[in-house]
């Protein structure tokens, strides 16, 4: 893969977003940097692209309206201010957002950009790919318009790719098209049919009238599948065996230029084609000695089962595999390859790298459960945690701050999320091996399996001292109220929980109230 570089140009004279940015960083495959605006014309030098983040509106319309190649344009401020040119600016960003939440928007973008620069490269590459195959190859939709063909394919039908796109059979081939009357079609028609009606390739031998004379085709064609697992069109590949020396041209040049780790094992698992995506992962130096199943049982860590498609005669797995030092996530693919009497002649493996894809899920999953301002466990996690252990015995912890209301109210909401943070660290730092939530405003939560009563107790005493002596100095009477209750599993009712412990929190809260106006 091909590395996005990438230059974040900042003219930011309203908004300090450059930490929170730098603090986002760059994921693997975008080497970047930061730089100041400077005035002068923003172009993209060669190899790269350039990121403007500006929240000057006469900027962003300026740059918009040069349509620089490269050049993505992101304004922080009022969408009012950018009313008639909206549509052309990457992105708005919202003011009022905090640091988390510019550092989020960032990653996203940069993740962004990296999934457009992957998209035009993964383009490229099948042109290249399908240019270097010396075989015609072809898409096609459903309803037989060729959609892509490669330069072998223009040569045999002598019309320029841009006269064969969007054509059909006939026009292409020269051959008289049918009327309504005729049942019949033309002669690759049956086997597409056969390939789209089974869902597997066709291998079948066409003979095909060209400007120099019959050839004959040994062709291959695969139904091509939509996101909705819709049949949507075939991939054809016709191998010209008109001449018996055409029979011996390699796979070598498919198999490197293909995008993704790769490898043609014969049926005795010996290495036929393996290219170099393939050999980085597998560490192989010597080919021919290469023991691919002794390597699948010593180096793979497998994430899950394996799972088993009859249908196409494949097997596939997560595994996590060391790759230079670092762990790599990869969906491990090995499809039988059959002959024409189904017949099993070897075996096609590839690697799909989805290292990326699930950090992704995995952050989705942690900012769904994550209180975003002490980083603990929110009020929706930890319900759904009471409800998935009912039958555990645990003690349960209610806590929330007295007087909490003086220290926004005294001193601001900025003061008072520092209590919070605070407040957080002191409790996770009392019960490290509980869950530990944050339900909302100053209330805080507890779950401890593992302690006694007792140990319960002496560490909510020091967890009130630690409190008091933290921000004693506000002099507002800061503390905090804990209602302890448990369970040893008998109780099916979690609100009936929930609420004792409720109970015995205001309980503790009144008593603190009763001595401080005492």
């Amino acid at each position: 893969m091909v590395d996005l570089r990438l230059t974040v140009l900042c003219d930011l004279t309203k908004y300090n977003y450059i930490e929170s940015m730098e603090a986002a960083g760059f994921p693997d495959g975008v080497q970047g940097g930061f730089q100041s605006y400077s005035g002068e014309t923003v172009s993209a030098p060669e190899g790269k692209a350039v990121l403007v983040i500006t929240d000057n509106a006469g900027l962003t319309a300026q740059l918009v309206k040069e349509e620089a190649d490269r050049v993505y344009v992101v304004f922080v401020g009022d969408i009012a201010e950018l009313a008639d040119i909206y549509d052309s600016v990457y992105e708005v960003w919202n003011p009022v957002d905090s640091a988390e939440v510019v550092k989020l928007r960032f990653r996203r973008l940069i993740k962004r950009l990296k999934d457009e620069f992957d998209l035009w490269f993964y383009k490229q590459t099948l042109l290249a790919t399908i240019d270097s195959v010396p075989d015609m190859l072809w898409y096609k939709r459903i309803d037989g318009i060729h959609m892509l063909v490669n330069d072998a394919f223009t040569e045999i039908v002598h019309k320029p790719k841009s006269d064969i796109h969007g054509k059909d059979h006939f026009y292409i081939w020269d051959v008289p098209r049918p009327d309504d009357s005729e049942e019949e079609g033309f002669a690759c028609e049956e086997s597409e049919e056969i390939a789209i009606s089974t869902g597997k390739t066709y291998i079948g031998d066409e003979a095909v009238k060209t400007r120099e004379g019959m050839k004959q085709l040994t062709t291959y064609k695969t139904p091509i599948y939509d996101m909705y697992g819709n049949v949507f069109g075939t991939v054809g590949v016709g191998h010209d065996v008109t001449n018996f020396s055409n029979l011996g041209i390699e796979l070598s040049i498919l198999i490197e230029n293909m995008p993704f780790p790769m490898t043609i094992f014969s049926p005795d698992w010996k290495v036929v084609r393996m290219n170099s995506y393939f050999k980085d992962i597998v560490g192989a130096e010597d080919v021919d000695s290469f023991d691919y199943q002794a390597w699948k049982d010593a180096v793979p860590v497998p994430l899950g089962g394996r799972k088993e498609d009859p249908d196409h005669h494949s097997v596939s797995g997560e595994y996590q595999i060391e790759v230079e030092g670092e762990p790599r996530r990869f969906i491990h693919t090995e499809l039988e390859i059959r002959d024409y009497f189904d017949n099993i002649t070897g075996y096609f493996c590839t690697m799909r790298d989805i290292t990326y894809q699930r950090a992704y899920e995995q952050s989705i999953i942690k900012a769904a459960n994550t209180d975003m301002l002490t980083g603990m466990y929110n009020r929706r996690y930890f319900y759904n945690f009471l409800n998935n252990n009912i039958g555990r015995a645990f003690h349960l912890l209610y806590l929330d701050l007295d007087n909490f209301k003086k220290i926004n109210d005294g001193y601001g909401h900025k003061v008072g999320d520092e209590v919070l943070i605070k407040t957080a660290e002191m409790i996770q730092e009392q019960f490290p091996n509980a869950v530990t939530a944050r339900l909302g405003g100053d209330e805080f939560a507890v779950v401890d399996e593992s302690g006694s009563r007792s140990e319960i107790q002496d560490k909510c005493g020091r967890l009130e001292t630690q409190v008091q002596e933290a921000f004693g100095h506000y002099n507002c009477g800061l503390s905090i109220s804990i209602g302890i209750t448990e369970t040893d599993g008998s109780m099916q009712d979690i609100d009936r929980l929930l609420n004792a412990g409720d109970v015995k929190m205001y309980e503790v809260k009144r008593e603190h109230h009763r001595r401080e106006n005492g």
